[in-house]
């Protein structure tokens, strides 16, 4: 049977995601659970036949390990889910006073600022890898210790002496989800759909009017960025990799393929995949 990795436990948006990719595309999956994004991304092409990962939050911006993962490995982005994501605080006190001490997941900790910031320096933050990590330390945790969790944790049936629904800085909140594997997806523009290409662009050279350059290479053609990201190459200070988003299909737009081409005579240049637009698709339907 296919097998799908993501973060576990069992509960959290990573398994909602991957639930949503199963019904849409017609997976069927066994979705597969590691304790960590890295153990996820090993386990894609070795244990699994793909995995879904997250890359990028509407409050809090960039996963930074996955950015990190993508650099260093030859998978491939073959689609994308967008989920809409909200929080709840549960607490084994019957006052939020009480409260000695919190679990929260390293990336909802940023799209949870306006609720901790309540909180004075006497309660414990404690960063956890997943939201469902930070579930059950709450669930079997000592007295006073609280956490924050998927807002869809609280239907599980499962009740602390304390609970507020939602605690996250706004209800306009999503996150992107990534669909990786060792294999590319073709896609032709026939089919009606808008597409993205992801790629990284390495600088060969550092020198002024570089970046400036390599994105009037995309502003030319009228090709649009729809996100752009530095990152550290962790190689030397001052050196690094940039993340590029851009509508279009480089498997058939001239321009993108032109462009990507030329940027690459002074650049390294790799390209992730092209794959459905969530976003614009979903506007479209």
């Amino acid at each position: 049977m296919r097998k799908i990795a993501t973060l576990g436990p069992a509960g959290t948006f990573c398994e909602i995601a991957a639930k949503k990719y199963n019904n849409e595309k017609d997976f069927n999956g066994n979705i597969i659970f590691y304790s960590s994004i890295t153990k996820a991304f090993k386990a894609i092409g070795e244990e699994c036949n793909l995995g879904v990962i997250p890359i990028e939050n509407a409050l809090d911006g960039y996963v930074q390990p996955a950015l990190e993962l993508l650099a260093k490995t030859e998978l491939k982005i073959i689609d994308e889910i967008i989920i809409p994501i909200q929080f709840s605080f549960v607490a084994n006190s019957k006052n939020i006073s009480d409260v000695e001490k919190i679990y929260v997941q390293f990336k909802t900790q940023g799209q949870c600022c306006d609720f901790l910031e309540q909180f004075d320096s006497n309660v414990k933050i404690i960063t956890t890898e997943s939201n469902g990590e930070s579930f059950v330390n709450a669930k079997y945790g000592n007295i006073h210790e609280a956490a924050i969790v998927p807002q869809h944790m609280l239907r599980s049936g499962f009740k602390l002496p304390y609970e507020i629904e939602n605690v996250t800085d706004s209800k306009e909140n999503e996150t992107r989800f990534i669909v990786v594997s060792e294999k590319t997806q073709n896609y032709s523009q026939s089919e009606g759909k808008n597409y993205k290409t992801s790629l990284i662009i390495t600088q060969t050279e550092d020198k002024p009017g570089s970046l400036a350059n390599i994105l009037n290479e995309f502003s030319s053609r009228g090709i649009n960025l729809m996100s752009i990201l530095s990152h550290p190459n962790k190689q030397a200070l001052g050196k690094y990799y940039f993340f590029i988003d851009v509508d279009g299909n480089y498997l058939e737009d001239k321009d993108l393929n032109e462009a990507i081409k030329n940027i690459s005579v002074n650049n390294k240049v790799k390209i992730f995949g092209t794959y459905e637009n969530a976003i614009k698709n979903s506007k479209d339907n």
